[in-house]
């Protein structure tokens, strides 16, 4: 499978060490690991990209703002979450494809290909 330039959205380390080390392996040619809201708004200004991964809550609040963005370029991403997201969130995360943390790269890969239906 080929990825393409991946966004990966995640507040803590180890997490986002293990999601880059899936997806090179599923064939990311290129990965960007932000973990703030405020930065993936400003990376997603000036980049395109393939495909994100998004944990809905970041240290600077919640990413419904960022999944808008992803939508509206019609970029497709996984919704990369170990809790629930506020109801009235939801709306904006619709577009992804949910996966629980923590998970494995079977998993990854069914939500991967889910993306691409």
């Amino acid at each position: 499978m080929k990825l393409g330039k991946v966004l990966v959205l995640e507040d803590e380390p180890f997490i986002s060490l293990d999601m880059e080390e899936m997806l090179l392996i599923m064939g990311a040619t290129e990965i960007v690991s932000l973990d703030t809201r405020a930065a993936a708004l400003e990376w997603l200004a000036l980049n395109s990209l393939d495909l994100a991964v998004v944990d809905p809550r970041l240290n600077d609040g919640l990413c419904t703002d960022v999944a808008e963005r992803l939508a509206e370029r019609n970029v497709p991403f996984v919704v990369y979450s170990g809790a629930d997201v506020e109801e009235d969130a939801t709306e904006a995360f619709a577009p992804g494809v949910w996966l629980s943390k923590p998970t494995t790269p079977e998993m990854l890969l069914e939500a991967l290909r889910r993306l691409r239906r």
